[in-house]
């Protein structure tokens, strides 16, 4: 098997429109360069020189370094693929994902903006150098947990299940051999990893911009053909497969606006929007491939999946209020134990006056379980919550939260709501 991420050029924006077109009109098949003869013609080796050739020339003053706002066009596209592929890949806090083909770690750095522990790969060490250098500049560089490794032979030197998530951009139609790069991701994919690809399509080669490059740098543009990547990944050992649709904006005016929102389908803005989005699919695919139930390994540092069911009375006094009852994961996450670090599952309490009004969105933190906790399980809780100062009226709002990642009622939860009142006989009542 040989894996080669050949040198990412900013394309031109018209070559790169022109990418998304079928084969250019008015040129002689026989004229045209086939990438198969490119792939035959060097060896990995070569490849990987020719590629440090190319980013051994590139500063901070490139416009490689900007990517992926190098230029406007591009950026665009870059952004709609990033938009697709961020909710679909699941990512959660500590996340080890491969970033393959990185180049000079755009997409690398942005994963550990997330909070993921990212492993970037190249053939180039000379991109990583860049890649590297452009992330310890940025003011969060130290914080990002990104490591860099070059590619030394045809295989990734990683060991069986290394990884949560594969993220290959715009990487793959530069391998020589895509059906081995398929085979590789199963392999360090954990069960109930996702690999994201985000790539040309079938007529790829033949587009102006892609015989250019090759004519020019003998680079390889390759086809994708995902009907037959997608064989090979159900072989490897992926089990399910998806293609995002996503579309570019088109614009209309306020009727035509208004029309869409009444008959998406049926109005001619929903029409051409339509039509619009499947002309921007004939040479684009983004896709998914998923090794095993990717929600069924989650844990509480992902916001997706989180629920709880929180059954709990108050019952107030003159300094504290005394909260007890039960609270039970409902949803398909595992609870992390309490005060462990982030996805640590808590018990949190907002403070409100008695008109509603935020006091204290942070007025108290308990804990709730020292184990994990599984779809299912649950704890008796007991808490005495002190009264605030000065204040004979106010609301106590209880809620869990993951900590470092979304408070339940953020991901769709509802949490308990309690109007304390005190005096003489002082008392909590549910809201």
């Amino acid at each position: 098997m040989n894996l080669f991420r050949s040198m990412h050029r900013i394309r031109p924006w018209l070559g790169r429109m022109a990418s998304t077109r079928k084969a250019h009109a008015g040129t002689d098949d026989k004229n045209l360069i086939d990438f198969r003869e490119i792939v035959a013609r060097h060896s990995f080796t070569e490849h990987a020189a020719r590629a440090d050739e190319y980013f051994s020339k590139l500063d901070f003053n490139s416009p490689v370094a900007r990517k992926p706002f190098a230029a406007p066009a591009e950026a665009a596209e870059l952004c709609g693929g990033l938009a697709a592929l961020l909710p679909n890949l699941m990512l959660f806090s500590g996340a080890r994902v491969l970033d393959f083909g990185a180049g000079t770690c755009w997409m690398a750095r942005l994963l550990a903006l997330l909070g993921c522990e990212v492993t970037a790969v190249d053939v180039s060490r000379k991109a990583l150098e860049v890649g590297e250098k452009l992330i310890r500049a940025d003011a969060l560089g130290d914080r990002l947990k990104v490591q860099f490794v070059p590619l030394d032979g045809p295989e990734l030197p990683f060991a069986d299940g290394t990884f949560d998530r594969v993220v290959c951009f715009d990487a793959l139609h530069h391998v020589p051999d895509q059906h081995g790069a398929i085979r590789e991701f199963a392999r360090v994919l954990k069960e109930g990893g996702i690999a994201a690809l985000h790539e040309p399509g079938p007529t790829h080669s033949r587009s102006s911009q892609s015989q250019y490059e090759m004519r020019m740098f003998d680079v390889i543009e390759a086809d994708v053909h995902v009907e037959k990547l997608i064989e090979t990944a159900y072989a490897a050992g992926f089990t399910g497969a998806e293609l995002a649709i996503y579309a570019s904006p088109i614009k209309t005016d306020l009727a035509g606006f208004n029309d869409f929102l009444a008959d998406a389908g049926g109005s001619r803005v929903g029409q051409r929007f339509i039509a619009h989005t499947a002309a921007g699919f004939e040479n684009r695919r983004t896709f998914f491939l998923q090794k095993g139930d990717a929600q069924a390994g989650m844990d509480s540092r992902s916001p997706f999946g989180l629920l709880a069911a929180i059954d709990i009375s108050a019952q107030a006094g003159e300094t504290h209020t005394k909260v007890q009852g039960k609270i039970s994961n409902i949803g398909s996450n595992t609870w992390l134990p309490s005060f462990t670090g982030v996805g640590a599952i808590n018990i949190g309490v907002h403070l409100h006056a008695a008109d509603g009004r935020l006091i204290n969105g942070d007025y108290a933190r308990f804990a709730l379980s020292s184990d994990r906790l599984t779809p299912g399980q649950g704890r008796t809780v007991e808490m005495s919550i002190p009264n605030p100062p000065g204040l004979d009226a106010f609301e106590l709002v209880i809620d869990l939260v993951a900590e470092g990642v979304v408070w339940f009622e953020v991901a769709g939860g509802t949490p308990s709501k309690f109007r304390v009142r005190l005096g003489e006989k002082p008392k909590a009542e549910r809201m």
